[in-house]
């Protein structure tokens, strides 16, 4: 339902503000909403800031959870203009980065993550930190997933004979004897520089091939070990031949555990994505030098109000402003909108050509579903948490705020009906507890009172049917325990029909009649799964990652599956006993001898007479009549 230009429900604007839309101009930029505290809650960027901000003034909801609060919010607006999209891009990602608007996708922040320090030393040491000091060291990283990061450290360490202690190895000490050798030296896991045995060139060019492994350049290092461990041997210094043997074999091992993806030594991130309710879930599989080299998750708050495409141009933005090298492929999940603006904006980071791609096939498109799957994952482990937490599932809890309830849905009744061209017409009522379907309390209704097609009132006739017994079950039970004790029937705390307003209309109506028209009900309809509710000419429509949304679908599937069950059961009966009774001398042991040895009213008519006279109590004769019956 669309308004007049600039007028939307409950949005307040000033003179100031009023202006200011009819002033932006048609160029790239940024915009920024305040509320009436002047905070910033909303960063965006436009390729036509006219256009685009004009557009949260000129309709109604566009279906999006937070969209009418954060409009009802806005009281002023501020804009920055860039030259293009690209910059509009930085932009807007150094603006969120900074500000963390309240409507913004909230991506977790970058202080949790881990950065590599290598210190300036003559033998430099190698140490995770997650802050950033002035002393005299490198920084790589962020790393994203710090335990992972551990592990690999510690085992290259190992590998490349890098110390791990904290001493000062200054050159004039180690030439005094001030140091011991310890442990790591005995076990191999050091070279032993405190002591002078490693020179602080081949320590260095160790650090080198630390950090060429680290970025999964593992083919070079192999082979300059290799080179390494042959020159030495010719020399005939076997010794330490065989240690960078033993070196090797362990670098191969390492390297032999990382699943190799491509045949070429490429270097590439598959990134996917999985949603549900305000929450995404990343996952970032690194390719390196053609090997899988560490998975990263990632999450997002306050994702209800992006799509897809939007979800995934927020992520890569701010994910690739924390990382200090970005590889030149990132291989996404689904499309993005000006997504060549996006990998410039990408390249202006890196300081080199940098590719977004949505790979269609190929080893490509099967990194992308691996992320996909790890996402998936995230998003499980996720909701599993915050179940056990709560102890109601999240589904349920999304389903109490978005209708409003005033208990949580824990007991679900849905109702359907199922008819043949009017015939046969059945009603099936399902009940969900806790988010699982109860089929104990499953029941259905052979509709009575309506002939015809009319679902309408068939719904009405099933919905009183079933809340007047239940009624008068309960006030029979409270009877009989008294004041004090506590009823174990109870009503359901939402009644959902399968259709639109008409269903619902009825099904309302007939609660009203038996006294119940406080019971919570809804109505899903099935071509646009949209929810109404009793007394709201609009619908609600929930994105497809709602959990509520898809309860709601789940257990209107499952009345509809029950429906049509029972409905074909009722016609199935009616059409083998119209048929076979209608036959002389064919009664009920002889109608169930003949199903028991054929299956079928069709195989029976397809049997020679003979087959049918081999029947227990069917002699030929009546053999010829019931084959002469079932096939006219």
């Amino acid at each position: 339902m669309f308004h007049t230009a600039l007028n939307f429900p409950g949005m307040q604007k000033s003179d100031k503000l009023k202006n200011k839309l009819e002033a932006l101009p048609d160029k790239p930029g940024v915009y920024i909403f305040k509320d009436s505290r002047d905070e910033i809650i909303y960063v965006g960027k436009a390729k036509s800031l006219r256009s685009r901000v004009r557009s949260y003034f000129s309709c109604a909801d566009d279906g999006r959870y937070q969209y009418p609060r954060l409009i009802a919010s806005i009281r002023d607006l501020d804009i920055i203009l860039t030259s293009d999209e690209v910059e509009a891009l930085a932009t807007e990602a150094a603006l969120i980065k900074k500000h963390s608007p309240k409507y913004n996708v909230d991506l977790r922040d970058d202080k949790s993550f881990p950065y590599l320090m290598i210190t300036r030393e003559a033998f430099p040491r190698i140490t995770l930190t997650r802050k950033l000091r002035t002393e005299n060291a490198d920084y790589y990283g962020p790393f994203t997933n710090a335990r992972e990061t551990r592990n690999v450290v510690r085992t290259l360490k190992g590998i490349l004979q890098i110390c791990d202690c904290n001493l000062p190895l200054i050159p004039e000490k180690i030439a005094k004897g001030k140091y011991k050798l310890c442990l790591d030296y005995h076990i191999g896991r050091c070279g032993g520089p405190c002591i002078g045995i490693v020179s602080e060139s081949v320590y260095k060019k160790n650090i080198e091939r630390f950090l060429a492994f680290l970025n999964g350049r593992h083919d070079k290092i192999l082979k300059s070990m290799q080179e390494e461990m042959q020159k030495l041997a010719a020399e005939l210094k076997f010794e330490d031949a065989a240690a960078i043997r033993d070196r090797l074999s362990a670098a191969q091992l390492f390297c032999n555990r990382q699943r190799k993806v491509s045949q070429k030594p490429v270097d590439r991130d598959g990134i996917g994505l999985a949603r549900e309710d305000s929450y995404a879930a990343f996952s970032v599989i690194k390719v390196r030098g053609g090997r899988i080299v560490g998975q990263s998750p990632f999450h997002m708050e306050r994702a209800a109000e992006l799509d897809d495409a939007a979800l995934m141009e927020a992520f890569l933005i701010r994910h690739y402003n924390l990382v200090d090298r970005i590889p030149p492929e990132v291989c996404i999940q689904n499309d993005i909108p000006g997504i060549e603006s996006l990998a410039l904006y990408l390249s202006g980071l890196a300081k080199r050509v940098i590719t977004v791609k949505v790979p269609k096939r190929g080893e490509k498109k099967v990194l992308v579903l691996t992320a996909a799957r790890n996402a998936e994952q995230l998003l499980l482990e996720r909701r599993l948490m915050a179940e056990k937490r709560d102890f109601i599932p999240r589904s349920i809890k999304s389903m109490q705020e978005i209708l409003n309830l005033p208990e949580p849905p824990l007991r679900i009744e849905a109702f359907d009906i199922s008819n043949l061209q009017g015939s046969d017409s059945v009603a099936s009522m399902v009940c969900f507890k806790d988010g699982k379907p109860k089929k104990s309390e499953y029941r259905i209704f052979k509709i009575k009172t309506v002939e015809g097609i009319d679902d309408f009132a068939s719904i009405g006739e099933a919905v009183k049917r079933r809340y007047n017994r239940l009624k008068s079950e309960i006030e029979k039970e409270n009877l009989q325990i008294g004041d004090n004790g506590k009823s174990e029937t109870s009503f359901p705390d939402l009644v959902l029909i399968d259709g639109g307003k008409g269903q619902l209309s009825s099904a309302v109506k007939a609660l009203d009649e038996i006294g119940l028209s406080d019971l919570p009900i809804v109505g899903l309809a099935k071509r646009l799964d949209e929810i109404f509710l009793p007394g709201q000419s609009e619908s609600i429509l929930l994105p497809r990652s709602s959990t509520a949304l898809r309860l709601l679908q789940q257990v209107r599937d499952e009345a509809h599956r029950f429906a049509i069950t029972r409905h074909r059961l009722l016609r199935g009966k009616r059409q083998i006993k119209s048929k076979l009774d209608n036959i002389p001398s064919v009664g009920l042991q002889r109608r169930q001898a003949l199903l028991k040895k054929f299956g079928s009213l069709k195989r029976i008519a397809a049997a020679d007479i003979d087959e049918i006279a081999e029947t227990v109590g069917i002699s030929r004769k009546l053999a010829e009549m019931i084959k002469i019956n079932l096939n006219e």
